[in-house]
């Protein structure tokens, strides 16, 4: 197991930051870990990667304690914090050397420097300062220190904050591309990132965790209404529409189409597909639509738990 977290705890004087959370990401994985502000998820990644201590309970990372063992740990992962620390006057190759330097390397590793360059696709901005830099650019340097001594586990806290389309899009595929080969911790509050590229998702509120599964099998969790697009050949009423079984509301996308919310989706669809024979109006669309990530998170996150 990469991370192995076993009712952690952080406190600050009376606030209890993260409440005895327990969750795990094996190796290879890229695990989603999703919260509203302030819900615990910058502190969780702090108390991974070592930089304040647990009140109470503990963690493993690649098999070494938080903190007991910080040394190892932190020789074992590579860190993006949500703020980006970078220092502004250094050139990109020469806070890479640096960033080097702090993990041990007494010599400068020239082949290390530019696989990191070109990995995160710095090869154009390599000569210039980071102060100089978009803040594509300087996300990307940020996720090029992290890489710099090829840890196994990557923890990157909102890489994608602030970013525009298209750097967000560029980062999200560099996110996918390093989770091929190694175990990523990934955190965020935007719900697309994490359907497109995480294995599994955590969700945490008020430093609680209140839900820990695959994003596929939330959504079949939660998903006690049954939305179903249909498309029919002639136009139909939405009074027509109400005398379908099991339907609770409609929405109407126009003469023809609608979204009909309901339960039960096997018997919803036989009794949709019997209206439409009884009206002899042909049945041009028939698909039932899954319940959006985002939506389950606002679920979640409203005092409701799994």
């Amino acid at each position: 197991m990469s991370i192995l977290v076993n009712n952690l705890s952080k406190t600050f004087g009376l606030q209890k930051a993260v409440d005895a959370i327990s969750f795990e990401v094996k190796k290879g994985e890229i695990l989603g870990f999703l919260g509203p502000n302030g819900a615990g998820k910058s502190t969780t990644m702090k108390m991974l990667t070592c930089y304040i201590p647990p009140t109470s309970g503990n963690a493993t990372v690649c098999g070494f304690d938080i903190v007991h063992q910080s040394l190892e740990v932190r020789q074992k992962i590579g860190y993006l914090p949500e703020n980006n620390p970078l220092y502004y006057d250094m050139y990109v190759k020469e806070f890479l050397e640096f960033a080097l330097k702090v993990q041990g390397q007494k010599t400068t590793n020239n082949a290390a420097i530019k696989d990191a360059i070109h990995l995160v696709g710095l090869e154009l901005e390599q000569h210039k300062k980071i102060g100089q830099l978009s803040k594509g650019y300087k996300q990307r340097v940020g996720l090029a220190q992290a890489l710099i001594h090829n840890p196994e586990i990557l923890i990157l806290d909102e890489p994608t904050s602030g970013l525009d389309p298209n750097q967000l899009a560029d980062i999200r595929n560099l996110i996918k591309e390093l989770g091929k080969e190694k175990t990523i911790l990934f955190s965020t509050h935007i719900m697309q990132e994490v359907e497109a590229v995480c294995d599994n998702v955590v969700i945490i509120n008020k430093g609680k965790i209140v839900a820990n599964d695959k994003t596929e099998n939330l959504q079949a969790r939660l998903s006690n209404e049954v939305l179903i697009e249909v498309e029919f050949e002639n136009i139909v009423s939405e009074i027509e529409l109400n005398q379908i079984e099991n339907i609770h509301s409609i929405e109407k996308i126009s003469d023809y189409s609608f979204i009909l919310h309901g339960k039960e989706s096997t018997q919803l669809r036989k009794n949709i597909f019997a209206f439409a024979v009884s009206k002899n109006n042909a049945l041009l669309t028939l698909k039932q639509e899954t319940k959006s990530l985002e939506a389950i998170f606002q679920q979640l996150t409203n005092n409701q738990q799994l």
